[in-house]
């Protein structure tokens, strides 16, 4: 009797499914809260507004209402100037260009974190490396909003893939290196290069690293990057010589402050406290790894370690408590968890695929119930919350994220039924599980979630509650509403979705536009004729003042 036995496919043509596979979940991980939503509090307005205001003139000094933005990573502002330039209005919104600029820098953040793992670990590093990354869930925030945190990310991930690619390609790891040093630099500190450069020299001290390729590596990367991280600061200093002494002294070392106003405080707590969820799961796969010691005496570890311990001293004493910076010690995690992933233990296996199952199958299910709560009112309870908490939304249901979020459902409950689950298949679906509660969080309630975090609703509230001569009046600039120019939050929401003009310190206006506490109350020249807030927002009160002649005419 003949048979017929298949022909098993090729390691190649496995490799070359599996990188598809793995590209379609980055494209799909990719979108979800960049499109369609307004600008959301707290971070998004200013960074937006600093890049709307952004002009060639004064191109090194990112500005908001005339006031430098310190905070602001110029790098970012001039990339999500540009992309405003580039996509809007034609093809996207200026919201929406702005976010594009996340969605290439985290690409690239992807590409240089798989190429590194690539070149310490051996082929199929990278997907796994990747796959870590993507089931971060600390990754979520600076990946898919206007946030300049990613600039911070992708100069470490640069260095990662310099360092990478030291003792093979030298002119390679010397620009992505050098490259590295010079992105980070335009985070507007100069401590995260610093740091980095302290890291690189500091390796020469161990036998794997002191090499004749290596040495070559620093002194091109040296001689590409100092002028390259030289050209900001300079530029700097020929538009003012006090803005440049004031970056200098307060800004240069942010954020411990800068070289004559140097701040510290102990933070280890709130970071280590962070970390658990932020790098989840790369630090206890990266643990494991360490525990298994194969990687001791390796460039990799060394690497690794000398990282993350300059990260938990900076860190201990960092005066400023921001959970986005740890996007800086993801690298070292990510390729260190991916080391020894397919030696991990089955009975760890099967508790990491378990707990993803459980954990985002539940979150799942809550969403899915949360969707019909609150368009249809059952289960009752769960809608009288989702009411509570955006008393704004009103009933929005687009049916193409609905199907959406039906296909992305339906494929994770495939994926979570393969059998013979190893390592890589259980980080796959820890990254599949991160995506689908992502994803439906993004589409299903998005339309719920921007009634709560926009403030637009706030802004048309306060306009329906005039009356149409006032409105007129506003429109003939008959009347006017004034604000104190450092009232920088409400000029923003006015500013995006407000036709109505605001001028600054005016006091020949009738009408003032305040933010004040829950207590206070006008002057006695001054009558309130409207109050309003984004939900649960109970500390700062968008109130609009009318002077008293103006009440009783």
């Amino acid at each position: 009797m003949l048979t017929y036995t298949p022909s098993k496919p090729s390691p190649q043509e496995v490799n070359k499914k599996r990188s598809w596979l793995l590209l379609l979940l980055v494209f799909v991980w990719l979108w979800p809260g960049v499109l369609h939503h307004d600008l959301w509090t707290p971070g998004e307005p200013y960074l937006f507004t600093t890049a709307s205001q952004w002009h060639t003139a004064h191109w090194a000094v990112p500005t908001i209402f005339g006031e430098i933005n310190w905070e602001a990573s110029p790098l970012y502002i001039w990339l999500t100037a540009a992309s405003q330039h580039l996509f809007s209005p034609k093809q996207m919104d200026a919201y929406e260009a702005t976010r594009l600029t996340n969605v290439i820098l985290i690409a690239c953040t992807f590409a240089c974190i798989g190429g590194s793992a690539r070149q310490f670990l051996g082929r199929g590093y990278g997907r796994i490396a990747v796959l870590i990354l993507l089931g971060c869930t600390g990754l979520l925030i600076p990946a898919h909003f206007i946030n300049d945190s990613i600039i911070l990310c992708l100069g470490a991930a640069m260095c990662w893939y310099g360092f990478s690619l030291a003792d093979r390609r030298i002119m390679m790891a010397s620009m992505m290196l050098g490259g590295g040093w010079t992105v980070l630099s335009l985070t507007g500190s100069l401590l995260w290069p610093l740091l980095l450069i302290l890291l690189a020299f500091s390796l020469l001290l161990y036998p794997q690293w002191r090499r004749r390729r290596y040495f070559l590596v620093l002194l091109i990367s040296l001689l590409c990057a100092l002028p390259l991280m030289l050209i900001w600061p300079l530029a700097l200093h020929q538009t003012a010589a006090n803005i440049f002494n004031l970056w200098w002294r307060y800004h240069a070392l942010a954020p411990f402050g800068g070289f004559r106003h140097f701040e510290i405080d102990f933070s280890l707590n709130y970071y280590l406290k962070n970390l658990i969820w932020f790098a989840f799961p790369a630090w206890p796969l990266a643990i494991w790894t360490a525990s298994r010691g194969k990687l001791k005496k390796q460039c990799l570890s060394i690497l690794a370690v000398k990282w993350l311990s300059l990260c938990l001293l900076v860190f201990a004493f960092m005066p400023q408590q921001h959970q986005d910076l740890l996007v800086f010690v993801l690298p070292p995690l990510v390729i260190l968890g991916a080391a020894q992933l397919d030696a991990l233990q089955r009975g760890a296996v099967a508790f990491l695929n378990w707990f993803g199952i459980m954990a985002f199958g539940f979150l799942a299910i809550f969403l899915w119930l949360g969707f019909i709560a609150m368009n249809y009112g059952w289960p009752a309870k769960l809608a009288k919350r989702a009411v509570y908490f955006s008393p704004y939304y009103r009933y929005d249901v687009n049916y193409f994220p609905v199907i959406v979020a039906c296909v992305l459902t339906l494929l994770w409950l495939w994926a979570i039924t393969r059998q013979h689950i190893r390592g890589r298949q259980a980080v796959t679906n820890w990254a599949a599980g991160v995506l689908l509660v992502w994803s439906l969080l993004l589409t299903l309630f998005l339309p719920w979630l921007d009634a709560a975090k926009s403030a637009r609703p706030v802004v048309q509230q306060m306009q329906n509650s005039l009356s149409e001569d006032q409105l007129q009046a506003f429109s003939d600039k008959r009347a006017c509403i004034s604000i104190n120019h450092e009232n920088f939050s409400t000029r923003i929401v006015w500013l995006q979705y407000s036709w109505i003009p605001l001028q600054i310190d005016n006091p020949a206006c009738n009408y003032r536009l305040i933010t004040r506490d829950p207590k206070a109350m006008p002057p006695p020249q001054w009558h309130e004729i409207w109050a309003g807030a984004r939900p649960r927002e109970k500390n700062n009160i968008i109130a609009l003042w009318v002077k008293t002649t103006e009440t009783k005419e």
